[in-house]
């Protein structure tokens, strides 16, 4: 049943056994801690919500007060030196008692504090000056002012809020109210929970550990340290940062504050720039950790126990199975062996097929050729005759100074069937299978000239682009001047329906090379009657042919398409829109060779 374990030593088994049981324990505690995390930060964003809908009611049961205040007629009319102080004062007295905020009081325009509810106590706002605080510009501008800073008459932090007072449509001065938060601060101490808030500075502001009040949780800039001196918002207090480390050991959602680890979520109070955080001690997730690894190393220890015995138990009948098991891999050896030589011997027998295609092609081209070729031979024999005809009479009437001029045009003439005779010879070659740089101009230019009889015979025109530079691909040369051999003759087998005393309808061939950085792009196109788009997809398939019976057998193309594809390259077959068929390869071009 566990065979397998007598392939193994003991000494792999137990190291297996280890490294199993590691991966096991890092997995158990890996798991365990997340999921222990996952709880924490559920149960922290139920916590967060609740903190944040009381830190909202102690701020919103005070909210409304500087709006109400800044309708009352009397606080119009002092703000605007038309009513009397002490009746402001005492409306502002009897508001703040009723509502229980820490002080209620009206600025004029020029910032000074013309009436407060503390105005008979020793710390009363009355003839301060508080335009330098930001609740009484934003006021001042038309919006609620939200202000917590220090404040600068009592020494006492708090929330200022405040509300611009209108008459006429004019802002003549500004309501506040201060809200002394202490309580709420002393009830989050009292729960015995990790919470702060922090401002839109990353000054904390309000915490339940009172040794982190009026700390920050990164270093401020210059700038942030000039505008609250320059508003007074912290007077006395260092703002020294909390050396807080987020993501410590590239844990995301943890949080170390010196010695201590903390699982943290934070929550933006909406209406304000303020961050709500809650903190979570990582003990709780250590010691469970701690206790799913003890766990696993016991029951892994046992496993590995167990998968030793086990072995003891499989080592005889593991010897017999290893001799059965080594004449088995042995038959297959030989099988494998004889499927790579087969493969192999297909795979030269193919290139053979495939060389051979090629050959039969050339000669076959070569065949429909004949007759073109053996005009443009004929032509130089006829000239030739006349030519010894002429120097045969001059010598017999003694002119042989006159024999120059015949001799030359008959060399001239050799000359011309050994170029002819030459070309044939290059392109009836065999290819020897080895890849070397090749110029498609250069190819291109050969088969246009062992093709140009033909062309002329069959009253096509041939038009080339002008491209300057030179393509050079890593190919075969005979196989890619067969290439462009089957597609010329393609389209003039293509045309051959074209009439040629028909003015409107001309035989043309254009061949058009372009080239980017990396890659070769030749485009052979016709005037014929296009492709069919029933045959387009087949055009490339062995034994497929639109010709009629005996005028081809439907490898061409297949041919052509093998080729390209040895070479890197690809090539397919559409319709031009103005008319005829066009032929389009790609060959990846030899890195550094087009000029």
């Amino acid at each position: 049943m566990f065979y397998w374990l007598s392939t193994y030593s003991r000494a792999s088994l137990s190291f297996a056994g280890i490294v199993i049981a590691g991966l096991v324990v890092w997995l158990a505690v890996n798991s365990t801690g997340n999921l222990a995390i996952s709880q924490l930060q559920q149960t922290a964003q139920a916590r967060l919500a609740l903190y944040e809908s009381t830190l909202r009611a102690a701020v919103d049961r005070y909210r409304y007060l500087p709006y109400v205040v800044a309708r009352n007629h009397e606080i119009v009319d002092v703000v605007t030196g038309n009513g009397t102080v002490d009746i402001a004062n005492q409306y502002l007295q009897k508001v703040n008692q009723r509502s229980g905020a820490a002080a209620l009081y009206v600025i004029d325009r020029s910032g000074n504090t013309v009436a407060a509810s503390n105005w008979n106590t020793p710390d009363s706002f009355v003839g301060q000056n508080y335009s330098f605080r930001p609740y009484f510009t934003e006021a001042f501008a038309g919006q609620e002012g939200f202000f917590y800073g220090i404040g600068v008459t009592t020494g006492r932090s708090g929330l200022f809020i405040s509300h611009p007072i209108a008459k006429s449509g004019e802002i003549v001065g500004v309501v506040a109210v201060k809200l002394e938060l202490d309580e709420l601060e002393r009830n989050w101490q009292d729960g015995g929970e990790t919470v702060f808030v922090s401002d839109a500075d990353g000054v904390i502001m309000l915490t339940s550990r009172g040794d982190w009040k009026y700390r920050t949780i990164r270093p401020l800039t210059d700038q942030e340290r000039e505008r609250i001196l320059r508003n007074r918002q912290y007077s006395g207090q260092e703002l020294l940062p909390l050396n807080m480390d987020e993501n410590p050991s590239g844990e995301d959602g943890l949080l170390e504050i010196g010695n201590e680890r903390f699982l943290f979520e934070v929550k933006p109070i909406s209406g304000s720039e303020w961050n709500l955080f809650y903190l979570t001690p990582m003990d709780y997730v250590s010691e469970r950790r701690t206790s799913v690894m003890l766990i696993t190393l016991i029951g892994s220890g046992l496993i590995i126990l167990i998968v030793l015995f086990l072995r003891e138990r499989e080592l005889k009948l593991a010897s017999q199975r290893k001799s059965m098991e080594f004449a088995r891999i042995q038959a297959l050896n030989t099988r494998l062996e004889q499927e790579i030589t087969e493969r192999r011997k297909t795979e030269a027998e193919l290139r053979g097929t495939q060389d051979e295609l090629v050959q039969a092609g050339k000669l076959a081209a070569l065949g429909q050729m004949s007759a073109a070729i053996a005009h443009e031979i004929n032509q130089p024999i006829a000239a030739i005759r006349t030519f010894c005809a002429s120097a045969k009479l001059m010598l017999e009437r003694g002119k042989s100074e006159n024999l120059g001029p015949n001799i030359e045009q008959i060399s001239a003439l050799t000359e011309r069937m050994g170029s002819i005779t030459g070309q044939l010879k290059t392109f009836s070659r065999k290819s020897t299978g080895v890849l070397e740089p090749v110029n498609i101009r250069a190819a291109l230019d050969n088969v246009i000239q062992l093709l140009s009889s033909q062309l002329h015979n069959e009253g096509c025109v041939l038009e080339q682009s002008d491209f300057a530079g030179d393509l050079i691909v890593h190919a075969d040369l005979v196989r890619i001047e067969q290439v462009f051999v089957n597609i010329i003759r393609n389209a003039l087998d293509a045309m051959a329906s074209i009439d040629d005393k028909d003015p409107k309808a001309k035989k043309r061939i254009i061949i058009d090379l372009s080239g980017t950085r990396d890659q070769a792009t030749i485009r052979i196109s016709d005037t014929g009657p296009g492709i069919g788009e029933e045959t387009l997809g087949l055009l490339f398939d062995p034994f497929f042919t639109t010709k009629d019976p005996g005028q081809g057998v439907g490898l061409g193309l297949s041919v052509t398409y093998g080729i390209v594809r040895d070479f890197g390259g690809s090539i397919r077959a559409y319709n031009r829109a103005g008319g005829g068929a066009c032929f389009e390869i790609q060959l990846p071009l030899m890195r550094g060779t087009q000029k």
